[in-house]
């Protein structure tokens, strides 16, 4: 089953476009934001932390694929992770170089079976991890489907947002995440707390997992957290 942690950046002008798109993903379970590529910094998509992009290019801009380009190659966007669908226009399919370079196509007008189709498959190649699945790492074992968390055998008992900052972290393996970020995913934007919310959240989980010297949740100095590989 999709959660809302599952977050889709809609990179377009088209503001209508946007309108559909956020109601539909909205529909299959996720979460939309949404940016102008025109205004975009790379920092804002770092911040937000998507886990997938939709970029528009259905009107072929010229701007639009210079922006599309430069995230292309931004390694700290490759870093995070999030895989990239692009959607075109049937007129301009042609005119995608052979040697264009992305995750997903999705056609526009799209059909809302195969933008879920698109996501799922950006999603699964992303993380290598199903809802039904089980996450092993060396004595500590998270039943995703069963919201349970075991350590060395032994139940670990989590509250509601421990356990989820703790699944988002185990599920996106080898990426550092800012308190910032990690605020915005679990708590959710209208959350008016400090960023302090998260460390505290964070000496909680490894008070639980015995894992103060933090094994499992890595400190990334100056940044945040990453839970190990």
């Amino acid at each position: 089953m999709t959660t809302k942690t599952n977050r889709i950046l809609i990179l377009s002008e088209d503001q209508g476009l946007i309108k559909f798109l956020s109601a539909d993903l909205d529909v299959l379970g996720y979460t939309a934001i949404s940016e102008n590529p025109l205004e975009l910094e790379t920092e804002s998509i770092l911040r937000q932390a998507p886990d997938a992009i939709l970029f528009d290019l259905s009107t072929w801009d010229e701007d639009t694929i210079q922006i599309y380009q430069g995230l292309r190659s931004n390694t700290r966007l490759e870093n995070q992770g999030a895989g990239n669908i692009v959607l075109v226009s049937e007129g301009n399919l042609l005119k995608l170089p052979l040697d264009f370079q992305f995750d997903e196509l999705l056609l526009v007008p799209y059909k809302t079976r195969e933008l879920e189709f698109r996501i799922k498959r950006i999603l699964w190649q992303k993380n290598k991890v199903a809802s039904s699945e089980v996450v092993k790492i060396s004595g500590l074992v998270i039943y995703l489907a069963r919201y349970e968390v075991q350590i060395k055998g032994k139940s670990v008992t989590l509250t509601f947002k421990e356990y989820e900052l703790l699944k988002y972290l185990a599920t996106h393996r080898g990426r550092a995440f800012n308190r910032e970020s990690l605020l915005n995913i679990i708590w959710g934007y209208n959350y008016y707390g400090g960023t302090r919310t998260v460390d505290v959240h964070i000496r909680r989980i490894r008070a639980k997992l015995e894992d103060e010297s933090g094994y499992y949740i890595k400190t990334i100095r100056n940044v945040g957290y990453m839970f190990r590989e």
